[in-house]
């Protein structure tokens, strides 16, 4: 993905847009309870708001709400059907607490005709074990389990477990869709640019994105000059650039949730519709709650599963140690120690640098490749573990070698003499199937660079060449372990 691309898309004050969608309105005041902001479609919502000016009061049904709200605690309360008049629908308020004091009051309607009315859950699924969390391996299985699960409460068309990948990238791993609407993306991967930071950082801090009619019209802001931060709202209004991209994908309304684990966005739940949607406010809540509870569930399994590798780690090292102690050095046993190098982390080569003197085994780095990766890692490089997939693409310079990607770390010793050590793998050629083409078109406007949106998101195969096998979420770790346990080693030697 070329960078200018990224960096596009990254451009867009997404939170800054001054406008909402039009399924519901928006009222900003501030700690004082003086309107700042609001919705040109207010009146629609609240009809007794009464004409509105920078500096005037609350509303008194906004303000009534306001007393009935807590002032500390979560950012974010609602208020099922709580105004309304007996001819009209009543209403949805959902009261948000945003940045330097400002309180955001989101009116919406709490009915959809198209909603399935299949009353939801008091509580969120258990886990199938209990409370133990599950295994690696059962978290597909739980994956799949809440998927369905939002399919059938929600009433969209599609639903998908799209999990963000260590290199940026999104990949589906669960899906349910109604087969007369969609074909299936399960198993596709989408390009880092689809959903860029700026985004995912909004994701954290709301339970749902809603885009109730992407082809909606937006429905500006009117009150002070400056743009309201919406960062925290619902209503914000859909970027023109994602209104494009799912008009392309073919969905009009979706629905997301944000996985976290640990307090990072590990994925997102997502929902895809052909009609326009818009489920009431208790039924998001659910939803969010059957969501939020999962991601801890993914995080005490994560957590339990490194604490089970740290906890093996001794015992994992121990026949390295004994190769070494009987070989004297480490220089004397890399022959043999790289034997089980290779099997341990499933590595073609193994090569060891102490100070001015090399050993190796395996199908390594050639002299000049070596020598050019040494330089850049021991000079530039100031993490002290380094994972390349593609040294060709990743390091500047690097020059033709058998070897595709590397597992680097480097320690000094006390008696000044350096240790790096270069685990490769030779290239893997592999296809990667993609939701569409991930290169984005170009396009120019006034002679503007600019970005569209892919136009298909059909089945798209790319053969990788260049990368070995990817490095797995663990290899840092052990990485780490065998560092420490070669420097202790090393300490103990005294260069020839």
């Amino acid at each position: 993905m070329d960078k200018r691309f990224i960096a596009e898309c990254e451009r867009e004050a997404l939170h800054l847009s001054g406008a909402i969608q039009a399924h519901g309105a928006l009222l900003i005041c501030d700690e004082r309870r003086q309107v700042t902001h609001w919705s040109h479609n207010l009146p629609e919502f609240l009809p007794d708001a009464g004409p509105l000016s920078p500096g005037c009061p609350l509303p008194q049904a906004l303000a009534a709400v306001l007393d009935r709200s807590v002032a500390q605690g979560s950012p974010r309360q609602q208020f099922d059907q709580v105004l309304g008049r007996p001819d009209s629908l009543p209403l949805d308020v959902t009261l948000i607490r945003g940045t330097h004091g400002q309180l955001l009051f989101e009116l919406s309607h709490g009915e959809d005709a198209d909603t399935l009315h299949t009353p939801p859950p008091s509580q969120p699924p258990a886990s199938p074990s209990g409370n133990r969390p599950p295994s690696l391996a059962g978290l597909a299985a739980q994956q799949q389990a809440l998927v369905e699960q939002v399919f059938a409460l929600s009433g969209f068309q599609r639903v998908l477990y799209y999990h963000f990948r260590d290199d940026g990238d999104g990949e589906v791993l669960a899906e349910q869709h109604c087969p007369d609407n969609y074909g299936s993306y399960l198993g596709l991967r989408f390009p880092a640019s689809d959903i860029p930071q700026i985004a995912r950082q909004l994701y954290l801090l709301n339970p749902w994105r809603l885009i109730s009619d992407a082809s909606a019209p937006a429905v500006a802001l009117t009150g002070l000059p400056e743009p309201p931060d919406l960062s925290r709202s619902d209503l914000r209004s859909v970027s023109p650039i994602h209104a494009i991209y799912m008009s392309n994908m073919g969905v009009r309304a979706s629905l997301s949730f944000p996985i976290t684990v640990a307090g990072q966005l590990w994925g997102l739940l997502t929902c895809h519709d052909t009609r326009v949607r818009h489920p009431p406010v208790a039924t998001l809540a659910t939803l969010a709650g059957m969501v939020r509870a999962h991601g801890m569930q993914v995080t005490a399994t994560l957590a339990q599963h490194r604490m089970q590798l740290v906890d093996g780690l001794m015992r994992r090292f121990t026949p390295a140690s004994e190769i070494i102690h009987r070989a004297g050095s480490l220089l004397t046993a890399w022959p043999e120690l790289g034997v089980w190098l290779g099997e341990e982390f499933s590595v073609d080569s193994a090569q060891i640098c102490l100070g001015e003197e090399q050993a190796h085994w395996g199908e390594g780095l050639e002299a000049e490749a070596l020598a050019a990766i040494d330089h850049w890692f021991v000079r530039t490089h100031s993490d002290p573990v380094w994972m390349a997939d593609s040294l060709s693409r990743q390091m500047p310079l690097f020059p033709l070698s058998q070897v595709a990607g590397v597992l680097a770390f480097k320690a000094r010793l006390p008696d000044g003499r350096f240790l790096r050590v270069y685990l490769g793998r030779l290239e893997y050629i592999h296809e990667v199937a993609w939701g569409g083409n991930p290169d984005k078109p170009v396009e120019y406007h006034d002679g503007q660079l600019g970005i569209a949106p892919r136009r298909s998101f059909e089945k798209w195969v790319e053969k990788c060449v260049g990368r070995c096998r990817p490095w797995g979420n663990e290899t840092r770790l052990l990485a780490l372990r065998l560092r420490e346990l070669l420097l202790g080693l090393a300490q103990h030697e005294r260069p020839v």
